[in-house]
């Protein structure tokens, strides 16, 4: 009878067993935290490794969506490099451009482009926000300038609208220095094959950009009634680089561009599904031999694109960048 009595106050109450119970409750509490102590840094360190290689790859695909989106668009600026910027919640690319100027490279605005974790993009800038002077902003000839570099902005004129006024700048080329290096826009009297093009431009002329007529019926009627020109830093031109800038460029290049952008591109696939719209034949493929030129970028010396004059197939042209700017008529 003693010995159970023993036994219960062990078992309910006694000093020894509330001292086993705690110090059990003690042992437990800091294999916890021990377990928490070193699971928690390891969990950590696999969600920002994670995380990490996820703004990485996102930074990646976005700087590809970037590079097919200059392909299709962009007259005569290129990509010479670019590099990411992460942050907490995704990352900003920054990719610097450069323009092709007769025969060496002209420096121009960058692009950066914020993304998210899902490799959606956040906000672009630094690619677009021409400066118009005020007195001129309801002119169809405005003449605008790059905010970054202060040059001129080329314009284009489509040749289905008829427009109150073409600018023609190939005319004011007698007033440069001959060896003048200047960026000349070209727009064409209608839409002719890319063989028809290379034709019609005289000899020592350089072609660096050809502007396609990817523009659907709808987007034509607007231009139709608005009689809007269609700058070259404007969202809706597009076109594709000269073959001498392979694998950057030539037709092949600017289709590749386009697919890519539809079946992969989160960014601009409202771009590459307006070109394949309005560019693909019957079979809805889009093929070289679909395309249709409008207008050019052509480079080279004033003395060298004066054989542009008195061509009938040019309805309009317009500087862009000129390497002497002093000299440059108003």
């Amino acid at each position: 009878m003693e010995q159970n009595q023993e036994q219960d106050q062990f078992i309910f109450g006694g000093k020894q067993a509330q001292q086993l119970i705690h110090k059990a409750r003690l042992r437990s509490t800091l294999k916890t935290i021990g377990i928490i102590v070193i699971v928690t840094p390891i969990i950590l360190a696999v969600i920002w490794y994670g995380l990490y290689h996820l703004r990485l790859y996102q930074g990646s695909k976005v700087q590809s969506e970037i590079l097919w989106k200059n392909e299709i668009s962009a007259p005569n600026v290129h990509i010479s490099n670019q590099s990411v910027k992460l942050d907490s919640f995704g990352g900003e690319t920054y990719n610097q451009t450069y323009k092709w100027l007769g025969n060496k490279p002209y420096i121009w605005q960058p692009i950066e482009e914020s993304y998210n974790l899902l490799g959606r993009s956040t906000g672009r800038y630094g690619a677009f926000g021409a400066i118009s002077l005020p007195e001129q902003l309801s002119t169809a000839s405005t003449h605008r300038y790059n905010s970054a570099t202060g040059d001129r902005e080329m314009i284009f004129y489509h040749p289905e609208i008829a427009y109150e006024t073409y600018e023609d700048s190939i005319s004011l080329l007698k007033q440069l220095e001959d060896d003048t290096l200047v960026e000349l826009a070209l727009s064409f009297d209608q839409a002719y094959t890319l063989e028809e093009t290379r034709k019609l431009l005289p000899a020592g002329v350089q072609p660096v950009w050809f502007w396609t007529d990817a523009y659907t019926p709808s987007y034509k009627k607007y231009l139709k009634e608005t009689r809007q020109t269609i700058a070259a830093d404007s969202m809706i031109i597009y076109g594709f680089h000269g073959e001498q800038f392979a694998p950057y460029g030539g037709v092949d290049s600017f289709i590749n561009s386009v697919e890519q952008l539809r079946k992969h591109g989160r960014n601009f696939t409202w771009e590459a599904d307006q070109v394949h719209q309005s560019l693909a034949g019957d079979n809805d493929i889009l093929e070289p031999e679909d395309i249709t030129i409008i207008g050019a970028v052509v480079t080279g010396t004033a003395k060298q694109l004066e054989a542009l004059q008195n061509q009938a197939y040019i309805k309009g042209s317009t500087f862009g960048v000129v390497s002497d700017t002093t000299s440059l008529p108003d």
